[in-house]
């Protein structure tokens, strides 16, 4: 799809070397780009064995940032022009010989009575269905983005996160990963003036990384362009990107899975919102116990996560949850607890939100006194990248704020 690379097989210094790469060829607009990945995210789980995939488009205008879901035409329009559009994969050695295959993102789609129905290729869903070429997409941070060319180069550069850098590639190749086909740009100058640093601004601006151009020269003339990527400190709202391992043994993702809901979406949702996503599973699990829920399960957890507005799990509901072991607790005693429970969980919710930045880190570095294996802590944000040190030290903070409440 627009912008994702391919790791084949690939070490770590193939990856930096860039052994692959998939592009559009030919422009997209914003929308367009972005109704790509949504798509692909909402039928990644059933790409081997569906042929057909379905959305309600009032989910799909949410995913993609818009509140005219009444408005089918401009997302009809878009579909049209994605199926007109042809995806190049140029698959790039060492050799420099290229095998060349194209295909369409979509072989079909069709709106009605609310609902978006699309396919893709039996050739094409084998390949997107091979893990190694799916970049996880974070629904939240395409949202913020603007701009098509800032899109596409923050997907080619998102996930050498760990690697620091892209590699280098030559401008030629680097107009056609963004999509940046007009004549205007056969001048550097201008490609570097209305493409690349809008588009980094913008990376930088609204993203969860950082990322630098540099240039390779050949006399006056640049050749080659690369990369240089790092987290943003100031928005980290993917640094789980890539621990899908840690959130397949979270309790929130097993939860969502049971309730219906596709394995690559619920690990969508933990990295996106991981305190919404356990409390859609909570409230969606209460409602089925009550026999609240007259459709599927996992179609009512996805509409209530993807409504946008706040989601708020009862008191009784949530302290059920962290009470199961008092049910014999007479219901009249039940409640009182369930009070105590809930409103000391508000208040320790709210203290640690009033922490400030040098409170963090005195709280971190109690926590990593007492816990020498640490080693992802980010002392500039009082954060950990890792994700089991991140939730340890969650616990932590959240059971040492208590006890300094009920100490008061």
């Amino acid at each position: 799809m627009p912008g994702i690379v391919r790791k084949v097989g690939a070490t770590p210094q193939e990856l930096r070397k860039n052994v692959s790469a998939i592009h559009v060829s030919g422009e997209l607009s914003l929308l367009e780009r972005k109704l790509v990945n949504v798509l692909l995210l909402n039928a990644f789980d059933k790409l081997l064995t569906e042929r057909k995939h379905t959305i309600p488009v009032g989910i799909l205008s949410k995913m993609l940032g818009r509140d005219d879901s009444n408005n089918v035409e401009n997302l009809k329009r878009a579909l049209t022009n994605i199926m007109k559009t042809v995806i190049t994969f140029d698959l790039l050695s060492d050799s420099k010989k290229a095998a060349w295959v194209a295909a369409p993102p979509l072989s079909f789609a069709g709106i009605s009575e609310g609902v978006c129905t699309y396919e893709y290729s039996e050739w094409l869903s084998e390949r997107l269905a091979n893990p190694d070429i799916y970049a996880i997409i974070n629904v939240n941070v395409q949202r913020q983005f603007t701009g098509a060319y800032a899109l596409a180069l923050y997907e080619n550069c998102v996930r050498f996160r760990r690697v620091g850098s892209t590699g280098w590639l030559s401008v030629a190749l680097w107009r056609r990963l963004l999509g940046a086909d007009a004549d205007l740009y056969n001048e550097f100058k201008w490609f570097s003036a209305k493409v690349i640093k809008p588009a980094v601004s913008e990376v930088n601006q609204v993203s969860n990384i950082l990322i630098t151009p540099e240039y390779r020269r050949d006399g006056r003339y640049v050749k080659d362009i690369r990369f240089l990527v790092a987290d943003n400190p100031q928005r980290s709202v993917l640094d789980a990107a890539d621990d899908t391992d840690a959130i397949r043994e979270s309790e929130s993702f097993k939860r969502l899975v049971n309730l219906g809901i596709g394995e690559r979406l619920a690990i969508t949702w933990i990295q996106q919102e991981p305190e919404r996503a356990l409390q859609v599973a909570i409230y969606t699990e209460e409602r089925a116990r009550r026999n609240q829920i007259t459709g599927s399960t996992g179609g009512y957890a996805r509409t209530i996560f993807e409504n946008g507005t706040s989601l708020e799990v009862s008191p009784i509901e949530r302290a059920r949850e962290e009470l199961k072991a008092a049910a014999t607790v007479n219901a009249k005693a039940q409640q009182e607890v369930e009070k105590v429970a809930e409103a000391r969980a508000s208040a320790t919710t709210a203290a640690i939100k009033a922490l400030t930045i040098v409170q963090k880190r005195e709280l971190a570095a109690e926590f990593i006194a007492s816990n020498t294996a640490v080693k992802s802590y980010r002392p500039e944000t009082a954060t950990f990248k890792d994700v089991v040190e991140r939730t340890a030290f969650t616990s932590w903070l959240r059971s040492t704020i208590a006890a300094q409440l009920a100490a008061q």
